[in-house]
């Protein structure tokens, strides 16, 4: 069972399993239509990947859910006498099963099925291992959300298939017993990070992105691209460290967007855009529309490659979104999410840029991604607030100190949270900033008070007694 993609004529995208003869399933895409067809594809596909990862589990079972409460169904009403009991679809023992299946990754949950599927063919690698690795696990959000999607969408087949049964007020309950053990399965939730996780560990410090735009720069001698895309990539880059916008924002990106006299990039939400025929995985723009101000010589920049480079790549195929691919059979084409992750990687990967965070002596947590851009331009925000605030302090200028409420406003603007606590987490440093100086004025007054007790105890002030 494999994931597919399809694009509609009205620019919609819609996910769907395949079976091994790639005719589509038909229970997982009438539970996909029926409950997520109206969601972003990205929701789709996300959904199609936990079912895809419950079809392995369910493929190393006798019998299918479906082909199972069929059986259990009948054999129920048929031993009933008039008397009919709640059946159990799945006992303890399988939703344990099922737990423990949701914990691992699916491409070691394929490889335990392959092995199983074998048979008596011995694979004496598998038999007589040098080492025995445990299988990669995914962390305990995913895990909660795959037993969720699998519960919700047992319940759908049970409620679905057994509607016209005469016995069916009774199998709704076997559902609802079913849910209730299943979730019951769901592991613990870790601590909640979102509110006070370090924002400054989110991503490298900001002059590793700043090393980050020398190497990207197309004159820079350890640029690691071809010369054919350095001026396309390296404005990428720059719009990325500029703006903060995400990854699908930007390949959303259209000419129409761009206001180059006044200096503005209009982020706009194109979900299921019929103009984009070339992605199976659209580019999306999660956050809100806004307005977003850009330098004079971002906008120069953008218009240059617009209406020079890009001109000449994409005239052909009549479509109006800003990045292309410069080569090959997509020449001309809007590029994708993994042509860009796989740009960023590239630079990221860099030895350059590994040296420089060597000899810099950088400690860091996480590695320059596409999202990364947008922590550290929050990180600079930061500082430019800081810097703003202290400045206007040292002149009196106290009515025109940003309050922590006009930040978060602005954070939120800017990068298109829909709610204030998606920026909250970069004002932490105000509340660091608090509590280490009540910290210190602890420690000094402790300080101070064990040495006048010093003072009083006789031969501790240095004096012969």
């Amino acid at each position: 069972m494999k994931r597919a993609s399809l694009i509609f004529q009205n620019g919609e995208r819609f996910s769907l399993l395949l079976n091994e003869s790639g005719i589509p399933d038909f229970w997982t895409t009438l539970y996909l239509t029926t409950f997520y067809r109206s969601s972003t594809q990205e929701t789709m596909r996300s959904v199609s990947n936990v079912l895809v990862h419950f079809k392995i589990w369910e493929n190393a079972q006798p019998l299918s859910f479906f082909e199972k409460i069929l059986k259990i169904t009948e054999d129920a009403e048929n031993e009933a006498n008039g008397n009919i009991q709640c059946p159990q679809f799945i006992n303890i023992a399988e939703a344990q099963s099922l737990a423990r299946h949701c914990k691992i990754k699916t491409v070691a949950a394929r490889r335990r099925l392959t092995k199983k599927n074998r048979g008596n063919v011995i694979d004496l690698e598998a038999a007589h291992p040098t080492s025995v690795l445990p299988d990669p696990v995914v962390s305990v959000k995913q895990q909660r959300q795959r037993l969720k999607i699998i519960t919700e969408y047992l319940c759908f087949v049970v409620e679905t298939s057994l509607r016209k049964r005469p016995h069916f007020a009774y199998y709704l309950d076997s559902a609802d017993n079913l849910k209730k053990l299943l979730l019951k399965q769901k592991p613990k939730r870790q601590g909640a990070k979102s509110s006070q996780s370090d924002p400054d560990k989110k991503a490298p410090p900001p002059e590793v992105f700043d090393e980050v735009m020398r190497l990207a720069d197309p004159e820079c001698h350890y640029n690691p691209f071809t010369s054919l895309v350095r001026n396309r990539n390296y404005l990428m880059f720059q719009v990325l460290y500029e703006t903060g916008m995400r990854a699908g924002e930007i390949l959303q990106l259209k000419v129409e967007d761009i206001e180059f006299t006044d200096q503005i990039i209009n982020v706009v939400r194109r979900h299921d855009d019929p103009g984009d025929k070339w992605r199976s995985i659209e580019p999306n723009a999660k956050t809100e529309e806004r307005e977003l101000p850009i330098s004079f010589e971002l906008s120069q920049a953008l218009y240059n490659y617009i209406f020079n480079e890009r001109r000449l790549l994409a005239e052909k195929l009549n479509h109006g979104f800003v990045f292309v691919s410069n080569k090959g059979p997509s020449i001309g084409t809007p590029m994708s999410l993994s042509q860009f992750s796989k740009m960023v990687l590239k630079v990221a990967k860099n030895e350059s840029l590994a040296t420089y965070i060597e000899s810099e002596g950088i400690k860091i947590d996480k590695h320059v991604t596409r999202h990364g851009f947008r922590h550290n331009f929050n990180k600079r925000l930061s500082e430019a607030v800081d810097q703003y605030n202290k400045k206007a302090i040292s002149e009196n200028r106290l009515n025109d100190v940003i309050s922590e409420k006009a930040e978060i406003d602005t954070r939120k603007y800017l990068l298109g949270h829909r709610s204030d606590k998606s920026g909250q987490v970069y004002n932490l440093r105000h509340t660091k900033e608090i509590a280490e100086k009540l910290h210190m004025k602890a420690i000094e007054e402790v300080s101070e008070k064990l040495k006048a007790m010093r003072q009083q105890v006789p031969g501790m002030d240095g004096k012969k007694v």
